[in-house]
């Protein structure tokens, strides 16, 4: 299940674009995504699902000391962080993308296999975008970072046929 934090999220990006909406279009493969997860399994199913969306710069940090430091050096245009990590937790990883103004721009998806309002509202207090329970559906995950991407950046992501 999705969590988004905003009423304004539509179901779909392309509900929330009109036809003449004259923003400028990026190709998938011209953005970085960072995922930051302490599970193999996981890092290799999100990987194949943002390969099929397009994304070919995706790198993978398996705790939150390490996805800081990723972010810093690449800044990613999409981080998407597990909520519970050995080590740093996600929510301090959360709080530091957001204190660097360098990521300003950078839209954050937790990801977590507990569904509790208050792990929700705990992301979405640090400055997590939006919240997506495990394990998560392919089509409302590219929906999300389109979404997220239009929003913080004003331009559509062009996914491939």
């Amino acid at each position: 299940m999705t969590q988004p934090y905003d009423d304004d999220l539509p179901d779909s990006p392309i509900d929330s674009w009109d036809d003449d909406d004259d923003s400028a279009s990026v190709p998938a493969d011209q953005l970085k995504v960072l995922i930051v997860e302490d599970d193999a399994l996981m890092h290799r199913l999100l990987r194949r699902a943002l390969t099929e969306f397009g994304f070919t710069q995706i790198r993978i940090a398996e705790n939150g000391a390490d996805g800081i430091a990723a972010a810093e050096s690449e800044t990613p245009d999409i981080i998407i962080s597990d909520y519970k990590m050995p080590g740093m937790h996600g929510l301090d990883l959360v709080d530091a993308i957001r204190g660097n103004s360098a990521l300003d721009q950078t839209a954050i998806i937790m990801m977590s296999a507990a569904d509790d309002q208050d792990v929700v509202e705990s992301a979405r207090n640090l400055g997590a975008d939006t919240f997506m329970v495990k394990p998560f559906e392919r089509a409302v995950l590219k929906d999300l970072i389109g979404t997220l991407y239009h929003r913080f950046n004003c331009a559509r992501i062009s996914w491939p046929e």
